[in-house]
């Protein structure tokens, strides 16, 4: 290691070393975890995923002038839709009356005649009095008040394009404020903009563009509510919890998805299912004693009293002493210097580390693909589309425990491949089964499956993310594979369209080529479990380089000895600094 490196590998043990005289496992920690790792994540999930849930577009056919239920009584209804409706094949196959034309005649001079049907050579026109809608699951949302429906079926499907582009530019400009300005005002501005942005968009309906414009605004920060206060929490916790951290939050999340279908079912009003899912986010910032900076960050960026401050809040709460003074504070953790690196350029030094980026590009595009598709598709593949939607978010816990455990018992590369590859056979059955009427229950369970492996994928590639890129690099590496995913994630409302519009099998075939892809871009990555993470540039782009493509992850035997000998020489030296003049 040069110089620096030791430097900046002493102020961070230095560092560790203060965290845990203060309590780096107590209850600060604990109910900082509590209150914005699971409490303010499963609001925040129900506030990201409310606008998608409300641009479902239910069954519907063309309004006609008449209302007489004696006349419908006696010709009967098949024969009634027989007289409107031209027949057509919808996306699962079926011959069914159009829901988006009707025949152009006279429909109160039809209402005296025999009601014979009317001949295919009648011509056909879109509806000219409007749409009527099935109300079994809906009441009012802005698909019906609005009627985004039929030739206008691309507004929503737009929407959710916005979304996408709307955490692409979130995360690209609010991750690297989070670096500059601190973790805590990108956290409270996002909770602030998201809250806002879907309570606004109440109002804006009958404007799309401005209705666009509002879900753009509330979809801004997605990434950077998850991502603060994770990193806060990571930077104040001791290492062997960072693991337990992340999937709490997890937990958080997949409640959140599951509750808010089923909040629009009980409510089936839109508005107020936005206010109620999207509120409550601003109750976050009633718990100033919690909201803190990461006092890490602050030492990072040479402001030690504000450090202080923070460090004080934690020794409190954790009833620890805690009297180092500012000057001793900037003795023991100097602000180090950092490897000097080109932001994303660098993540394209070289050609090992540019094919590994490349790599990780394609999986992060192969994962977020489907994962929006999937979202999207349990609102349209019949049934009930709440209880689709709930079980497709229910599975995700399961998937990441799985995921957890495949990783550290199989390594990432396989696991993240494995699930690629068994995502991809669970599309194939879906294709045989979903234009045979009455299997939508099958339809659904399989897409539950695949919803399942590539969440597996999910967690792999995070932990691959991680762990491949050198530190100087591991969160610029991180943003950019999610924001390259999420500009492809915009191509998924339209296979879903795609799908709808044309066959409800296309969106399956789309998703298995896609994920397949996924498969072989991840069998080419390095493994990572267990091995020592790049710190420097230099490692980054030597890392996996002499790892054979076919070796099983193993334990180092001597790492643990080494280390724990280190670590007590380490200790002793920074107990010297530590005693007072």
């Amino acid at each position: 290691m040069t110089s620096d490196e030791c430097e900046n590998a002493g102020a961070d043990a230095a560092f560790d070393r203060i965290m845990e005289s203060i309590g780096n496992d107590g209850p600060f920690q604990r109910r900082y975890n509590i209150i914005f790792n699971v409490i303010a994540v499963l609001f925040f999930a129900m506030c990201v995923v409310n606008v998608l849930l409300v641009l479902a577009v239910p069954e519907h056919r063309c309004r006609i002038p008449v209302t007489d239920n004696e006349i419908l009584n006696a010709t009967g209804s098949d024969q009634w839709k027989a007289t409107v409706y031209p027949m057509e094949y919808n996306s699962r196959g079926e011959y069914v009356h159009s829901s988006c034309e009707m025949y152009n005649i006279s429909y109160d001079e039809h209402t005296t005649d025999d009601y014979t049907p009317a001949s295919n050579k009648t011509a056909t026109v879109s509806c000219l009095y409007g749409y009527e809608y099935d109300r079994t699951f809906y009441d009012r949302t802005p698909v019906t008040e609005q009627d985004w429906v039929c030739d206008r079926e691309l507004y929503g499907t737009n929407v959710f394009a916005f979304v996408r582009v709307s955490e692409v530019c979130g995360t690209f400009i609010l991750g690297q404020l989070g670096d500059r300005i601190g973790r805590l005002p990108v956290y409270l501005f996002s909770i602030a903009t998201a809250a806002i942005g879907r309570v606004l968009s109440i109002f804006s309906a009958h404007s799309y563009w401005l209705f666009a414009s509002l879900a753009f605004i509330g979809s801004f920060s997605t990434n950077t509510s998850f991502q603060s206060p994770l990193i806060i929490a990571m930077e104040i916790s001791k290492d062997a919890n960072r693991a337990a951290l992340s999937l709490w939050q997890l937990v958080g999340w997949t409640a959140g998805v599951c509750l808010a279908p089923l909040i629009l079912w009980w409510m089936r009003d839109w508005s107020w299912f936005m206010i109620v899912t999207s509120l409550p986010c601003l109750l976050f910032y009633c718990f100033p004693r919690y909201a803190i900076e990461s006092p890490r960050w602050l030492a990072s960026q040479g402001r030690y009293g504000a450090c202080l401050a923070q460090l004080r809040k934690i020794a409190t709460i954790n009833g620890r002493p805690f009297e180092l003074t500012e000057q001793q504070l900037k003795a023991l953790v100097p602000r180090p210097e950092r490897e000097k690196t080109y932001g994303i350029a660098s993540l394209f030094s070289g050609w090992h580390m540019s094919k590994l980026t490349g790599l990780l590009l394609f999986s992060w595009i192969c994962n977020t693909i489907p994962t929006f598709t999937l979202f999207l598709l349990s609102l349209q593949m019949g049934g009930n589309p709440f209880l689709n939607n709930f079980w497709q978010g229910a599975v995700e816990l399961p998937a990441y425990l799985l995921g957890q455990l495949c990783c550290d018992r199989l390594g990432r590369r396989f696991t993240n491949s494995g699930a690629f590859l068994a995502a991809t056979l669970a599309c194939l059955p879906v294709l045989l089964l979903i234009h045979r009427p009455g299997t939508e229950l099958y339809v659904t369970m399989l897409a539950i499956v695949v919803k399942f492996f590539v969440c597996v994928t999910y967690f792999a590639l995070y932990l691959q993310s991680v762990e491949l890129y050198p530190t100087s690099l591991r969160q610029t590496g991180t943003s950019f594979g999610i924001i390259v995913s999420n500009v492809f994630g915009a191509v998924g409302p339209y296979i879903v369209y795609l799908g709808t519009s044309r066959d409800l099998r296309l969106p399956f075939v789309a998703m298995a080529l896609i994920m397949l892809v996924g498969a072989v871009s991840a069998i080419f990555l390095p493994e990572t479990l267990h091995q020592k993470l790049p710190e420097t540039m230099d490692e980054g782009r030597q890392f996996g380089r002499d790892q054979r493509f076919w070796s099983i992850p193993k334990r180092p035997p001597s790492a643990t000895t080494t280390s724990r000998t280190d670590m007590e020489t380490e200790l002793q030296e920074l107990q010297k600094l530590h005693k007072p003049a």
